[in-house]
């Protein structure tokens, strides 16, 4: 069940706060982008979506996060998208399509952002989120399982009812050439183990792709403000967790199923790690 917190930060993602409802009443919102972003799945999609939403001109689309286990909810794709007001937001989990890219940016005219993610670091977190979150379709099938090693082994290498980590890679990956790319890792800041200046560049850099260039000073409030446990799928939002989950043989497994795509994300240089 949600908190009273996370029931107020709803309120602000849907632009139901004091500074969205002035900036809607001004006509500034007219002027602001529609958004579509694209995220693998744990890798940061409620932590983007609320440094978007700090912005006043910026609020969520009254729409789901929108991927596979929702496509009724955009088998047609166009109209609903068409439907999409100004400095509104719509989150997804699309998997790559070229034609459905075509349609978002080139047609109509959406400002697109894909957020990746250590994919070691999303493993683990999909791991406890699949043992926390009920109803979830792989819940009782990793529950069974008697180690976290034994699970984690099971969402990189796959199993039967378990997608492969690669798989989950490469469903996401080629939206790159279509879409400003951010990486989680740069969006935590030193609370969550990172870079302040790394966050810094990546606030200043998003919102001048959106056409919303900030101040110095309007940087830094969204960044203090921009990890937050508001949110229902908040963990810890810490970088590097694998390296201290992961032993020798879970590190192999990874290696051979997926250490080429980390060399392509630009997570390492090498298989030497």
């Amino acid at each position: 069940m949600k908190s009273l917190q996370q029931y107020m930060f709803d309120l602000q993602r849907f632009g139901v706060a004091p500074d969205k409802i002035m900036a809607q009443m001004s006509g500034r919102k007219a002027k602001a982008p529609r958004v579509l972003t694209v995220t693998m799945p744990k890798s940061g999609t409620n932590l983007l979506q609320r440094i978007l939403v700090l912005h006043p001109l910026l609020g969520r689309a009254w729409l789901p996060t929108l991927g596979r286990r929702n496509a009724e909810k955009w088998a047609d794709a166009r109209k609903l998208l068409s439907g999409v007001k100004s400095g509104r937001i719509v989150s997804t989990h699309f998997d790559y399509d070229a034609a459905l890219a075509t349609l978002i940016r080139d047609e109509l005219d959406f400002k697109l952002l894909l957020m990746v993610r250590d994919p070691r670091d999303a493993v683990i977190s999909d791991m406890h989120y699949i043992a926390n979150w009920p109803g979830h379709p792989q819940k009782d099938l990793l529950a069974g399982m008697s180690t976290d090693k034994e699970r984690l082994l099971a969402l990189i290498g796959g199993r039967a009812g378990i997608r492969p980590v690669r798989d989950q890679i490469l469903r996401f990956s080629d939206w790159s050439n279509h879409a400003h790319t951010l990486r989680f890792e740069d969006t935590v800041g030193a609370g969550g183990g990172g870079s302040d200046a790394a966050q810094f560049r990546m606030i200043s850099d998003l919102f001048a792709y959106l056409g919303l260039p900030l101040s110095d000073d309007e940087v830094r409030d969204i960044a203090a403000r921009a990890r937050s446990a508001k949110t229902q799928t908040f963990r810890t939002g810490r970088l590097g967790n694998w390296k201290e989950a992961f032993d020798d043989e879970v590190r192999d497994s990874f290696r051979t199923h997926a250490g080429d795509l980390l060399i392509d994300l630009g997570y390492e240089k090498d298989l030497d790690w």
